[in-house]
């Protein structure tokens, strides 16, 4: 009895172990687990939402954790120990390059890192704003010296494996898939290397959110676009988006061509917001006066800000709008929209 006794507190010891050597490891593993995740976001990551750039000097002979220390003390990086662990890791620890660099404090460490490995410094900050169409971005990245037209317009019409590419019609270029947004470009770069930036971001913008959204509507991501490069050169109010978006939609939804003028900017060049109607009645596929339902892609690079005022529009009967002096307005019948015009733009 007394030797049953004995095991059983030995069998009861030995689970009470047990319990604590499992409870050690887990939380063990779930402190790997959270470093590892973190490593992962300061390392794929944007530093921050900081734009600005900052001259960071790397001394030829200089360790790579003074080097690291000194990026983390003008906010370049978030961590230093992370990122000379990181350099070791990658084997170029000892491929830092002296210099003089312009370092953005929005880059991910990943892109600081191939900065100063590759000595690549920066030298033109560019801003595309939204709505842009690929020809007008090609002329801001040539006039900055960037790369030149050709070998970026030549770049957009490449394939490029992106999983948010796959609807896109075979044989069209990178319209409404290069993301407007203030770019840092180095001395290197070539059309290809532009792109692919544009498209890398697209990608991070683009959330597995707003894909969802796309998924369950009556539109692909191609479609979307088009629409949401309409509504983004037709708008720049978040609120009046939504609303013209409903338009559009509302429109579609009988069959009723959606006239945007923005269309006829696109076809003619011309940044006017009123045409004739003799201007309205050019040939092009991409003219929605003369042809029913969405044209055959973007008419520009739009922001998510108009992607999402497609996929989630105002809930409206109106039919129509116009724009004068900065306000929008919107009517719900063309009586209505004709007296609107004759007091607001004539």
């Amino acid at each position: 009895m007394l030797a049953q006794n004995r095991e059983i507190e030995k069998r009861k010891k030995n689970s009470k172990r047990l319990i604590i050597v499992g409870s050690i490891l887990g939380v063990l593993f779930l402190s790997l687990f959270v470093y590892v995740s973190y490593v992962q976001s300061v390392i794929n990551g944007k530093n921050s939402d900081d734009s600005t750039s900052v001259s960071v000097t790397i001394e030829s002979g200089e360790g790579l954790e003074e080097i690291s220390r000194n990026l983390e003390e003008v906010d370049v990086i978030r961590d230093d120990f992370i990122f000379a662990l990181f350099l070791k890791f990658k084997g170029e620890a000892g491929s830092v390059q002296a210099g003089d660099y312009e370092i953005a404090r929005n880059l991910s460490m990943i892109e600081v890192a191939d900065i100063i490995t590759k000595g690549s410094i920066l030298e033109a900050k560019i801003t595309i704003p939204e709505g842009w169409t690929i020809e007008k971005i090609a002329d801001r990245l040539a006039a900055n010296n960037v790369v030149s037209k050709a070998d970026f317009l030549a770049a957009t019409q490449k394939d490029y494996n992106y999983d948010f590419l796959t609807g896109k019609p075979a044989g069209t270029d990178l319209e409404g898939y290069l993301y407007p947004d203030t770019y840092y470009f180095d001395n290197e770069e070539t059309g290809e290397s532009v792109v692919q930036k544009m498209l890398d971001n697209f990608e991070k913008k683009y959330t597995t959110e707003i894909a969802a959204k796309v998924k369950i509507d009556e539109m692909d991501l191609n479609e979307v676009l088009t629409l949401a490069s309409i509504v983004e050169r037709e708008v720049s109010d978040p609120a009046d988006r939504k609303k013209v978006s409903s338009v559009f939609l509302n429109r579609l939804s009988i069959n009723m061509a959606l006239e945007s003028c923005a269309t006829i900017q696109y076809i003619t060049g011309e940044s006017k917001t009123q045409f004739t109607y003799e201007e309205t009645r050019v040939e092009s596929p991409y003219n929605t006066y003369i042809n029913r339902g969405l044209p055959p892609g973007p008419i520009g690079n739009p922001s998510m800000d108009s992607v999402l005022a497609v996929l989630d529009p105002a809930s409206t009967d109106y039919l129509y709008f116009l724009s004068a002096d900065g306000t929008t307005y919107f009517s719900y019948t063309l009586d209505e929209h004709e007296r609107k015009k004759a007091e607001y733009l004539d």
